[in-house]
């Protein structure tokens, strides 16, 4: 409590908190609608509920991860790989040994390639001069996986990029390793908007909630800015008696505390009697 907001108790330090515009917006109307200067309130209850309420945390982490990869994902882009009729059917049968597509496998040997290239020179000069190539195969790929290899092959000359292409392709089938592994860690992976959270807000928690939010932050592998984010989602989609419990929140102290209840409630009638 303080002298000048009595029944009020100070509540810690503040923290910036960063939404998406429009869930923003939500929260800003939510807290409109309870009172003037809920907001911070708001954000508070939503966290007390949701390190007080921490069994599917873990699971609605992950689906809002999954969610967020599915709405920034950059579309697959299309290249054509012209070759040799016998290397187009060990490249067929090799996805149909693994149940996967020739793009799947295809995204796999970009990537080894990527991550340790080697000496690539020589064998991309040998498929320039390579003849025979008369069946066209089209993969999808990661646009940054092609931007790459146009980057590696531009070292060297123009028009480069598919004979490198099909440096890359011949490894994995000379070398095809540990397929099973990679199908499952590599070949699903997107490229990814980056998530922007131009939203900002000061919000303050006292040490006891800011502690709690980042011990369970720990524990589910998070952070407290994600899991602030997910407990404004989860009090949007199910408020229950927010009303209440924010009014609790800002009148925490015991002093003045009927006093400061009854003029919210007439404060909130003559809102509601006012014409539009």
């Amino acid at each position: 409590m303080t002298e000048s907001r009595p029944g009020r108790i100070p509540v810690g330090d503040p923290i910036a908190l960063r939404f998406d515009p429009e869930t923003k917006n939500r929260l800003d109307e939510m807290a409109e609608g309870i009172g003037p200067r809920r907001f911070g309130a708001l954000i508070r209850v939503a966290c007390r509920r949701l390190v007080t309420q921490p069994k599917a945390v873990g699971n609605r982490l992950e689906e809002a991860r999954r969610l967020s990869a599915v709405r920034r994902a950059i579309p697959l882009v299309m290249l054509t790989l012209k070759l040799e009729p016998d290397t187009v059917q060990k490249f067929t049968a090799l996805a149909a040994r693994y149940d996967t597509t020739v793009s799947a496998l295809m995204r796999i040997a970009l990537h080894r390639f990527l991550e340790t290239p080697g000496r690539y020179k020589h064998p991309m000069l040998r498929e320039t001069g390579r003849t025979g190539l008369s069946e066209k195969v089209e993969v999808m790929v990661n646009p940054s996986s092609r931007q790459q290899i146009w980057g590696l092959a531009g070292r060297h000359g123009d028009k480069l990029s598919t004979a490198l292409l099909r440096v890359a392709l011949r490894r994995l089938l000379d070398e095809p390793g540990d397929l099973t592994a990679d199908l499952e860690a590599i070949a699903p992976l997107r490229d990814l908007r980056p998530e922007i959270f131009s939203a900002r807000v000061n919000v303050h928690f006292d040490a006891p909630l800011r502690d709690r939010l980042d011990t369970l932050a720990a524990q589910v592998g998070s952070d407290r800015a994600e899991l602030m984010r997910l407990a404004a989602q989860r009090v949007l989609e199910a408020p229950g008696m927010i009303e209440q419990a924010v009014n609790r929140e800002i009148f925490r102290g015991e002093k003045n505390r009927a006093y400061l209840m009854a003029r919210h409630v007439r404060r909130q009638a003559r809102r509601r009697t006012q014409p539009d």
